[in-house]
């Protein structure tokens, strides 16, 4: 099964893509008390309900994720001591959080500045 004996603690809920999207795993979780939150996939043929925004907010963790592991000295850990890496870490949080400022329109980025 997925999580057995993997986890220290219970978890409440299993976030997943569309891969996961099987009456199996399903069954399972729920089997074992544990939510699943996973779209359906576009061939299931009874619509399966989830919390859409969770979906949202897991792909974006995933997504930056993903963007980090493009720059290899972080991917690979060249760092040889905690601080150099974590000031790695933090230059390359900062370089993607300014690079998705200039991808947006200049006038949405104005009103999410003014918001916050």
């Amino acid at each position: 099964m997925l999580l057995e004996g993997v986890p220290l603690h219970k978890p409440r809920e299993l976030l997943g893509d569309k891969a996961y999207d099987c009456n199996a795993v399903r069954d399972g979780l729920t089997g074992l008390g544990v939510t699943a939150t996973i779209p359906g996939k576009a061939n299931r043929k009874e619509p399966i309900r989830f919390d859409q925004w969770r979906c949202q907010r897991r792909t974006r963790v995933e997504k930056a994720c993903s963007a980090r592991q493009h720059f290899r000295g972080l991917a690979c850990r060249y760092a040889e001591r905690a601080d150099r890496y974590a000031g790695r870490g933090s230059l390359v949080a900062w370089f993607l959080g300014t690079q998705q400022r200039r991808r947006r329109p200049a006038a949405q980025y104005h009103q999410a500045t003014a918001a916050a």
